[in-house]
């Protein structure tokens, strides 16, 4: 997944995050992909538009050590 730019699919109402649009059969937040409407990229669609599980998800994994503070 291109990770400052994921790919993301409109399924229903709502936008999600995927690895590929054509080959995923669920999103980054578990959902199952079946109404799907159209693809686009994060950064077209724009964040307040997205899944707010997938927009997480995708956010943990671009920053692992976001979640752990160093330890001093």
């Amino acid at each position: 997944m291109e990770e400052s730019n994921p790919v993301v699919l409109l399924c229903g109402d709502v936008w999600h995050i995927v690895e590929s649009s054509r080959a995923s059969r669920r999103a980054l937040c578990g959902a199952e992909l079946r109404d799907r409407r159209a693809h686009s990229r994060l950064h077209t669609v724009g964040r307040e538009h997205i899944c707010p599980v997938c927009l997480r998800l995708n956010d943990e994994q671009q920053s692992p050590d976001a979640r752990y503070p160093p330890l001093t």
